[in-house]
């Protein structure tokens, strides 16, 4: 039995948005990163989940570069 057309869309998306965060970390080979782009291109709830994603993790990591009072030698004592 065929999947509706909606129904199919929902299953990639999915799958798609299950590999976003490893695509950003550069887990994923290059065909499946290429796979994520490609969809999307195209999708725009998934595009709009990728870019918020890219947003977080980026302000994520911007975060390791400011240093913390634990960092601060004069803190420990």
């Amino acid at each position: 039995m065929a999947l509706n057309p909606m129904k199919r869309h929902h299953e990639r998306c999915r799958e798609v948005r299950s590999h976003m965060s490893d695509s950003l970390d550069g887990e994923i080979a290059p065909a499946d990163a290429s796979a994520i782009e490609r969809h999307t291109r195209w999708c725009f709830n998934s595009r709009r989940m990728l870019t918020n994603l890219r947003r977080t993790v980026g302000g994520l990591r911007a975060l390791r570069d400011i240093p913390t009072p634990a960092d601060d030698p004069r803190s420990q004592s």
